[in-house]
């Protein structure tokens, strides 16, 4: 099995070199102090100045190219939730918006000014646990800006679930100032799940799919996927309003490892283990029972928890039949409300 960061035969047919809108090594707003969407703000580093372009300087496309279709099709924007390795987003071009999270008075912003590796080494040591903010309106007028620098057609933007963030609705509000066609997608997934819509709705726009096929591509993953999780504490999910405390109660008094679903964009727990051994056992067979014989494709997250993951991938390929995988590193934002420890699954019949 491959580190965590690296992505395990996914799309390698397609790689194109396409630059990626997020990356941990930097690009940034255009507004180098912006405020979050929580009204938190943040600095970048002044050595990334130079990457930042004005709005002035964006060509819209002429009535006669829309008109007969000219441009690159349809772009995919994400936000950092969806926890795509690096390599993955910067091979296929993926752009991604991200969101932010607060140590005490200073914020991060997620895959740019802190990497997912510097994130847990920050949580090891941390007081306090951190808080998340959603994106700055700057980066989706960036993103969005990008794609019609680019020369694409319209824009397919696929975000976390709103019953988790705002982020969607920060999206539809800047999409309505973008200068291209955006339809903006309440995927009503987190984590490794988006990961696969985003996926799969690339994968449509690189074959020159339109709008209304993108985001099918995307709906059929909202609709057909498992999203599984365990965690090794629940405080996190409670703390963070992901959970509600008589659900973070099952798991701190008992002492047992429940197994989380998200459902209709929720985090509900579905069933409850003693110990990990048995809560991998489970998600292997609830993932089985899932593909009920079917190739799936399928992604293992982990915060930190390569022991784990690894034992769990064990397991799935003992009962699956696996056409694609990936497996992730969780970033700054879902690695903030599960805690590090946790490990997430997310399985799709590949013909979904």
């Amino acid at each position: 099995m491959r580190a965590a960061s690296s992505a395990v035969a996914w799309f390698s047919s397609q790689a194109t070199g396409i630059w990626a809108y997020a990356r941990p090594s930097g690009c940034c707003a255009r507004n180098p102090s912006t405020t979050s969407g929580s009204g938190e703000s943040f600095t970048t580093s002044p050595a990334n100045s130079s990457t930042v372009r004005s709005v002035a300087a964006v060509r819209l496309p002429s009535p006669r190219e829309r008109e007969v279709g000219v441009g690159r099709g349809v772009a995919v924007v994400t936000d950092s939730t969806c926890d795509l390795p690096v390599d993955v987003v910067e091979r296929l071009g993926i752009r991604v918006v991200p969101l932010s999270v607060t140590f005490g008075d200073e914020t991060l912003i997620s895959g740019v000014t802190i990497s997912n590796e510097a994130f847990y080494e920050r949580l090891a040591g941390a007081s306090r646990l951190p808080t998340t903010s959603q994106p700055a309106p700057a980066w989706f007028e960036e993103a969005y800006g990008d794609c019609v620098d680019d020369g694409h057609d319209a824009v397919v933007s696929l975000h976390v679930s709103a019953a988790l963030s705002g982020t969607v609705d920060l999206a539809r509000h800047r999409a309505g100032q973008a200068g291209l066609p955006v339809e903006v997608v309440d995927t009503q997934l987190v984590g490794g799940a988006l990961g696969l819509a985003v996926l799969r709705a690339h994968r449509v726009a690189q074959a020159g799919g339109t709008v209304a096929e993108v985001v099918r591509a995307a709906e059929g993953v909202r609709d057909h996927a498992q999203s599984l999780l365990v965690v090794d504490d629940l405080a996190h999910l409670k703390r963070g309003g992901r959970l509600t405390g008589a659900q973070a109660a099952v798991g701190s008094v008992l002492r047992v490892k429940p197994v989380l679903q998200v459902v209709a964009g929720r985090v509900e727990v579905r069933e409850r283990t003693r110990t990990w051994q048995r809560a991998l056992d489970r998600l292997a067979e609830l993932a089985a029972e899932h593909a009920a014989g079917r190739a799936v494709d399928v992604v293992v997250a982990h915060a930190v928890a390569q022991e784990h993951a690894a034992g769990l991938w064990e397991r799935l390929e003992q009962r699956l039949q696996i056409a694609e995988r990936l497996e992730a590193l969780m970033g700054p934002i879902v690695g903030t409300h599960v805690g590090p420890g946790a490990v997430g699954l997310a399985v799709v019949p590949a013909d979904a």
